[in-house]
This record gives structure tokens, sequence and C-alpha cells, in this order.
């Protein structure tokens, strides 16, 4: 007991030594504060220290904003605008020395989307006024004012911007100037540039092609082909240049005009040249032909939207199911509806008989379509069943009657038929596949089935002749003797 007394007087002793030590450091402190600072040995390098941890966060923060930048840009150039806008949105506006290259990629993604007025406001402000960023924004500003049709705000932009982006044309700025006179609807300015000044502007192999270019852009390739002349010959040996005048022929729509065509292109393989040739065969009803360069196009650029809008049903007519379905595999076209293209691999995976995959993907596609798909799944559908239900131990009726009855009710008279054979077949699509000889009707073809029949009323066979047999009931009639 008396050990537990000691120790709470320790206690209450050091409390209060500690309690009067802190008020005497207060008032030590506040009676010296009038007094000079006192510096320690080694305090002075610590200003030095707060400026390169400070500098040491710029460069940190720079260097994010940069990486953000470069996958932006890289998102972009993908097509994938939703995640470009999640690294743009990663940079503080307020802080970040890269808000003007942020707010040139974010109108860069409007414009894309087609929001051209957006794209305008992401570029309003005086910084972008400064010499050093309008050159990099000028020219995304006239295009939107061509998109919006705003001629007032384009003309007066055009002096500026081409005062400043100048120094960076290599070729005075012809297509720029070209493109704003066509807008503003100075026809006299397009023909001077065109045709008039053309043999003092081919001044060069680039030149030359940009020149043929316009005139492709503007339908007005007969035009140049009559002054095709004025080019220098030593343009020629640009190969570049052949494919497009061989283009150029090839859309002039004439029979001998495709001749030239071809003779411009002939000792070319790039794919380009490939794409005019198959073109030029595919006029010709040359199937064959055509989808040989097509191929060869789509070996030297695999997604070639060019060669795939033309390979893929050519690949259908010359039933080259395999090459089809590898092509549909590249096709990285964004307007073609999924459930489109997916209905088309179906397509070719039934006639390549991989009927399996095919049932796969039909499941996938119906959910796409809600249960509602249109008239040519639900055709494929009621076929794949039918097949796959030959294949399976427990075959499952009624489920291959429920495709069918689908496709009967799209009015397709097959599958209408077929669900009728359900009737006298327990499983058709067994049926189908047997090999030894079934009864066949020979008049019912797919052209009887869709032409229009004489009904003639069935012979009836008369075995007693129905007067007869009215006479002797009248006869029996008057055989019955009469009670009075």
């Amino acid at each position: 007991m008396k050990y537990l007394k000691a120790l709470l007087f320790l206690i209450a002793f050091l409390a209060y030594s500690y309690g009067e030590g802190l008020l005497h450091a207060e008032d030590v402190f506040l009676s010296s504060a009038g007094f000079k600072e006192i510096t320690f040995p080694g305090d002075e390098y610590g200003d030095y220290a707060a400026l390169e941890a400070e500098m040491t966060n710029d460069v940190h923060n720079r260097n994010a904003d940069l990486d953000n930048l470069t996958l932006a840009k890289y998102k972009i150039i993908n097509g994938d605008l939703k995640m470009a806008r999640f690294y743009l949105g990663r940079i503080d506006e307020k802080r970040s020395r890269v808000f003007a290259v942020k707010k040139r990629y974010e109108s860069v993604i409007a414009f894309i989307e087609g929001k051209f007025k957006e794209s305008l406001d992401h570029l309003s402000g005086k910084k972008f006024m400064d010499s050093s960023i309008y050159p990099q924004i000028c020219l995304l500003k006239m295009i939107n004012y061509m998109a919006l049709n705003d001629t007032s705000s384009l003309s007066s932009e055009k002096d500026y911007c081409m005062f400043y982006t100048g120094k960076a044309s290599k070729n005075d700025q012809y297509w720029l100037d070209t493109m704003v006179k066509l807008k503003l609807k100075d026809s006299k300015g397009v023909r001077r540039n065109l045709i008039t000044d053309a043999e003092s502007t081919l001044n060069d192999d680039e030149m030359s092609k940009l020149w043929l270019k316009t005139g492709l852009y503007l339908n007005k390739e007969q035009d140049l082909l009559n002054i095709l002349s004025i080019l220098p010959e030593n343009s020629y040996q640009s190969k570049r240049l052949r494919e497009i005048v061989a283009f150029m022929y090839l859309r002039s729509g004439k029979a001998e005009d495709r001749a030239r065509a071809l003779s411009f292109v002939d000792d070319i393989d790039s794919a380009n040249a490939e794409n005019i040739k198959g073109n030029i065969n595919l006029k010709n009803k040359e199937y064959e032909l055509a989808f040989g360069h097509f191929r060869l196009a789509l070996s030297k650029k695999q997604d070639s939207t060019n060669s795939l809008e033309r390979a893929i049903p050519l690949a259908w007519i010359l039933g080259q199911w395999k090459d089809g379905l590898s092509m549909l595999d590249n096709n990285t076209n964004r307007s073609l509806d999924p459930r489109n293209k997916q209905a088309i691999k179906i397509a070719f995976l039934i006639r390549e008989k991989r009927f399996e995959e095919a049932e796969r993907e039909l499941i996938l596609l119906k959910n796409d379509f809600k249960n509602q798909p249109p008239f040519e799944v639900s055709i494929m559908d009621s076929y794949v069943a039918l097949i796959m239900g030959e294949k399976e131990k427990k075959f499952d009726v009624r489920k291959v009657e429920e495709s069918t009855e689908a496709a009967c009710r799209t009015f397709d008279g097959i599958s209408c038929w077929i669900s009728l054979q359900f009737i006298s077949w327990e499983n058709l699509g067994k049926t189908i596949k047997r090999e030894e000889a079934t009864f066949a009707d020979k008049d019912m073809t797919l052209d009887s089935l869709k032409s229009k029949k004489v009904v003639t009323p069935l012979a009836e066979t008369v075995t007693v002749d129905q007067r007869d047999i009215e006479e002797l009931d009248g006869e029996g009639i008057q055989l019955m003797k009469v009670v009075p």
C-alpha cells in the first residue's frame, strides 16, 4: 500500500513539473517574440530544398500531363473517343502548361462527332490568339466554319490563317485555297486553280498529285483528263501519280477509258493498283479475276475497305466460304451494323457446314434482336435447328418446330411446308440425311411452290346412282299398306 502511495505521489509530481515547464517555455517564447530568429548551422539550405522539391513536383506533373496527352492522341487516332476524353480529363486546366493542347484535342473530338459549334467553343478565348498557338488551331476553326456554312467568318479567318501557316506549306496552300474558294462559291477562282493556271502550278510530282486529287474530289476528272498532256513527262515515273490517273480514267465510266486505266497500273502491284484492276474486271463481269486482285490488295492491306466491300460479296458468289469468313473478321468498318455483320458470318458458317458455330452465333444474334430477329435470321435459325436436331441424341422436336414456326410467321413458304411435315415425320432432319431412297414428289419443286396452281375438282367414282336409290325409296313408300 505504501508503494502505491509513493507511485501516485511521483506521478503527480512529474505531471506538475511538466505543466510548469510548458508554461515557462510559453513565457519564454512570448517574451522573445521581438528578438531575431535563431538560425542553426545548415538551415540556410532549407529554401533551396523547398525550391528543389517544388521543381521536382512540377516536372512530375508535366510528365504526367504529357503522358495523358500521348494516350489521348493515340485513342483519337484509333477512334476511341470515350477513352480519349478520359485521359484529357486527367489534365488540370488551371495549373497545366499544356492547357492549349488539351483544348485543341477536345476540339478535334467534337469535330469528329459532328459537334461543330462545340468544337469552335473549345478554341475560343484570348489565349488562342497568341502567335505561338494560333497557327495550330486556325485550320481547325476554318473547317468548322465550312461545316457550319459560316462563310463570313470563313472569309475573314482565311487571310490570317494562310498568313500564319504559309511557311509550313510545301504547295503554297493550294488545297486550302481551292477548298475555301469552292465554299465561298468563287467558281472563277476554282477554275483558275484547276484549269487556267494549272501549267504554272505543276512544278513537281507532289503538286501534280495534289492537282489530280483536287479534280477527283470536285468530280472534274473529265476536265482534267482533257488537259492531262500538260503534266511533265517525268511525272509518269511516279507510281502513285499513275494510280491517280488510272482512277480518273476508271471514274469516267467509258469502256475505252477502262482499258487506258489498266495500261497505267498494269505493272504496279500496290494495294490501290490491285483495287483498280479488280474494279475493271468487275465491270467486265470477270468475277474470278476480280476476286484474285482484291485478295492481292488485302494481302498488302488487310483492312482495305475498298477491297473488302467487293471481295466479300464475290466470295459468296464464287463459293469461297472460308475466304469470306476471314475477310469478315478483317472488316473494321464502323458504319456497318454489327448485327448485320454477324448475320452474314452465320450465312458463311452454314455454307461452310459449321453448324455448331452457326448455332452459337444465332443464339447471340437473337439476343441482340431481343428474340425478334428479321426474316433472313429466322430462316437460318430454322435450317440450323433442323440440321442440328438430327445430330442430337435426344431430339427436341418442339425446339425445331418453334424455329420453323417463327420463320413461317415471317411468310417464308419453305419454313411453313417444313412445319407441316413434322405431322408426318418424327425427325425430319434425320430423314433429310438418310442415304437410302425415299419417296420424292418430282413435280414439287421450288418453282412449282411459287407458281399459282389451277384447282381441278376430284373425279368421283359412282358405285350406286343416287337416282336409283330415290326410285327404290319411292316404290317402297307405295308398297306400304294404308291403314284406314
